[in-house]
């Protein structure tokens, strides 16, 4: 088979559990070097999405071909690292030892365990808990020896599920600049979490799924541009604003929503397409401007109208 451009391609996955729909229909690929965010709200699939993918569970229908144009997951199962949702480590071991166990299953030698694990303790700033048990640890820390774990043997593929889950911001930011540190040494990451705010600083593509199918995908910047994102406008007047002006600015000027925020607060949305300067000129016709600030729709945002637009409990199969 021929070699591709991707790491992995998923073509029409699909996964039911008894009469629910868990993933219906998904494509996607995933270049190498890329960090690749998989987002939607809970039940949306992503979980049974990222088993399949890792080999967990088999898919009814669809495949996943690698880049060595093999389609068995198990030939590619050690280029993988996985950290899970939920934690899968031994409580009752000390993190060091944890640490080397996980190393020599991935089939390190023992000289190269005692290295990596050392420099893992360390770059994870947890040489105080090297002799210390799981359980006595903050979930933080138990955190970041699962992701330790996962990425020791040096993966081509990692996959992290809610990596960011129990760490503080300062341990966010450490995981933040770690995702980034791994691609740099060459690995490709698919990544998915809840903290919208870091996807926007790490991602290099999305792919936002609701009822286990594909609800938008591209770059940040594509999305935010897109049919779901615009532009905010918030105008701060000298006075108190006249709230029977604002069915007037729907009439001259295309917008998709007004608010009076506070007395001399007015709100704008914008679509990414709509006149921006046109309303702007009409704005100023209801008085003296204090100050104005213009921002394009977060991916937060967008991701909060895609869930509440769903609207739907959880599907079997995800535990998220």
């Amino acid at each position: 088979m021929s070699k591709s451009s991707s790491l992995v391609a998923a073509h029409g996955i699909c996964k039911s559990f008894g009469s629910i729909r868990a993933v219906d229909n998904i494509s996607f690929e995933v270049k190498p070097q890329q960090i690749f965010s998989l987002l939607g709200p809970n039940g949306a699939g992503k979980s049974t999405l990222v088993r399949m993918l890792i080999g967990m569970l088999p898919p009814d229908r669809g495949k996943f071909l690698w880049q060595d144009g093999n389609e068995n997951v198990a030939m590619n199962r050690a280029k993988i690292g996985y950290l899970p949702e939920d934690r899968g480590l031994y409580k009752d071991q000390p993190v060091a030892a944890t640490l080397e166990y996980f190393a020599q299953l991935h089939g390190l030698s023992r000289s190269d365990t005692r290295r990596v694990v050392q420099n893992w303790i360390e770059r994870l700033e947890l040489c105080r808990y090297a002799k210390s048990k799981l359980e006595t640890l903050s979930k933080g820390n138990q955190q970041k020896v699962q992701i330790a774990s996962a990425l020791l043997h040096r993966p081509e593929l990692v996959v992290l599920d809610e990596p960011f889950s129990g760490l503080d911001p300062i341990n966010q930011e450490l995981m933040v600049n770690l995702v980034r540190e791994i691609r740099s040494d060459g690995a490709t990451v698919l990544l998915s979490a809840h903290q919208l705010h870091l996807i926007e600083r790490l991602a290099d593509h999305v792919m936002i799924v609701a009822k286990g199918r594909e609800v938008l995908s591209g770059t940040v910047a594509e999305i935010c541009q897109g049919p779901l994102g615009g532009k905010t406008l918030r105008v701060e007047y000298e006075h108190p604003i006249d709230k029977a002006l604002l069915p007037e600015i729907r009439r001259d000027v295309e917008i998709q929503g007004i608010q009076l925020e506070q007395p001399n607060l007015v709100v704008v949305n914008l679509d990414a397409h709509q006149n921006q300067l046109g309303c702007l000129n009409k704005l100023h016709e209801w008085g003296p401007v204090r100050t104005f600030q213009s921002r394009t729709i977060s991916l937060h945002e967008i991701y909060l109208r895609v869930a509440s637009d769903t609207e739907q409990g959880p599907t079997l199969g995800e535990t998220e």
